[in-house]
């Protein structure tokens, strides 16, 4: 399925019939070491270290104290459930990133991209794991609890030499246009700017065509037909969505050339 969207034509069409495409490749942009951010996640997931990041930082203990949670470090579920998801939202949102329009690259920065990508769940090393790991859908108290990972990676984050622009994607990558997602950004939607645009879709497209405890992978025809929804409803800038749609119709082609490479001649 081609999810191609032009320039020339509403972004209400989406255009069925996967063609494979033979036009030269556009090599994704790295912008910073892959394994330099890889290691920084791995460097924070460690026991002792995330126990002094706690310590350092009050915060983290009144949002657990407040919402009833102990205050248990575990590392191994977030590598079981997490740590994947983190890399491949990482990825994809580098491939958005090169997909952008050219004024909206200009205005974005890949290296704060996949940092923040990488570390944006970390919060979830202090979510139940009964929560993380629950195989149905979360109760409205299970969510809200839920919801705190983004505030708890924010103040886990906070207390280590990273800059505000990957601690603000961080924070925010749960929110959208409307700023109708969490955590509420106050007064002003500037802190969802162009870097955590392209972590949000990058995450929210990670999550869809994974499999979760709680649902199967999704197939990139239907997680971007959930995600063109969003767009619809204002919650998603177009032009971001366009991009994603540039990079998974170009993974696609690529998947669909390489098997073509491969297969045998009879």
């Amino acid at each position: 399925m081609n999810f191609s969207v032009y320039n020339n034509l509403p972004i209400g069409q989406i255009h069925a019939g996967f063609t494979p495409s033979f036009q030269a490749y556009r090599p994704t942009a790295t912008g910073t070491d892959n394994v330099s951010v890889n290691r920084e996640l791995d460097r924070i997931l460690d026991k002792r270290v995330i126990a002094d990041m706690m310590n350092s930082n009050p915060v983290v203990f009144s949002i657990l104290k407040s919402n009833n949670i102990k205050p248990v470090i575990d590392v191994e579920n977030f590598k079981k459930t997490t740590y994947n998801h983190s890399i491949d939202t990482k990825n994809k949102a580098a491939g958005i990133y090169n997909y952008l329009p050219a004024d909206l690259k200009n205005e974005a920065n890949l290296a704060y991209i996949q940092k923040g990508a990488m570390l944006h769940d970390i919060g979830k090393v202090l979510i139940p794991a009964k929560i993380l790991n629950k195989t149905g859908r979360l109760t409205p108290e299970e969510a809200e609890i839920m919801h705190l990972h983004s505030k708890l990676s924010d103040a886990l984050l906070a207390t280590q030499n990273i800059e505000p622009e990957v601690l603000n994607i961080v924070k925010y990558h749960h929110q959208n246009k409307k700023g109708s997602g969490y955590p509420e950004i106050k007064n002003t939607l500037n802190g969802f700017d162009i870097n955590t645009e392209v972590v949000a879709l990058a995450d929210k497209y990670s999550a869809l065509t994974e499999n979760r405890s709680y649902k199967k992978s999704m197939s990139p025809q239907e997680a971007l037909s959930i995600i063109k929804s969003d767009v619809d409803e204002g919650n998603i800038n177009p032009r971001v969505y366009n991009a994603l749609v540039g990079y998974v119709n170009n993974s696609e082609n690529q998947r669909l050339t390489t098997q073509l490479m491969t297969k045998p001649i009879i």
